[in-house]
């Protein structure tokens, strides 16, 4: 992976918005909405996955 750092708060930002947002308090938690269907769930990780391979 490009960066760990980026697995982590994307678990974070899945299982803890709250503690996303406390820990990253510029950045926005549903940029995690990684398949755009407007939510962040388990439905986002294989198309987390796939942006950071660069498939």
């Amino acid at each position: 992976m490009r960066d760990s750092h980026l697995f982590s708060a994307f678990v974070l930002a899945l299982g803890d918005p709250a503690g996303y947002a406390s820990q990253f308090p510029y950045c926005v938690w549903q940029n995690a909405d990684c398949n755009g269907d407007g939510q962040v769930t388990f439905d986002d990780i294989n198309p987390f996955v796939e942006l950071l391979s660069g498939k």
